[in-house]
């Protein structure tokens, strides 16, 4: 079995790091008091199921790694410091089950990338987040049951025009 190292920054600024086997269904990384994260050695993860990152620091983080973990089921963020959060990753990622953002610093979040994750049951984000999603998409027939219960709450917005 091969290892793979995540690498992250805590409040300290020491640089440190958490071995993981390429092997592994479950990565969790809370209470770790991070700052930043490298995720990218988890593209090496293809059994990947469950990551969890919750209760650090992070402002911010680049997700665009886990788009190689095709089996991720769940992703927590909760309770960090993120302000922004690009999840169009997580399109790549048709056995997201639950993807869970609360307690972070958001103001709005495009969900537009969850419309392609048919298994999606569990999406827990705070009741002020505004809900952005492509136009295009609310006529797209077959959602994630989830998304539809809060149809109601989503600003549609015209894609941008190339």
């Amino acid at each position: 079995m091969a290892e793979i190292y995540v690498w992250y920054v805590n409040s300290s600024r020491q640089e440190k790091s958490i071995g993981v086997e390429t092997s592994e269904r479950c990565v969790n990384l809370d209470l770790r008091d991070m700052i930043s994260v490298d995720l990218l050695p988890l593209i090496w993860c293809r059994n990947l199921e469950d990551l969890s990152l919750r209760d650090n620091k992070l402002r911010e983080i680049d997700l665009s790694p886990l788009s190689k973990c095709p089996n991720l089921q769940g992703l927590r963020l909760n309770n960090n410091l993120l302000r922004t959060l690009d999840l169009s990753p997580l399109a790549e990622c048709p056995m997201l089950e639950e993807l869970v953002i609360q307690e972070n610093r958001l103001k709005r979040i495009d969900i537009s990338p969850l419309f392609h994750c048919q298994a999606l049951k569990e999406l827990k984000h705070d009741a002020s987040v505004t809900l952005l999603a492509d136009l295009t998409l609310k006529s797209v027939g077959s959602w994630p049951e989830v998304l539809m219960e809060r149809f109601h709450r989503v600003l549609w917005k015209v894609p941008q025009s190339s």
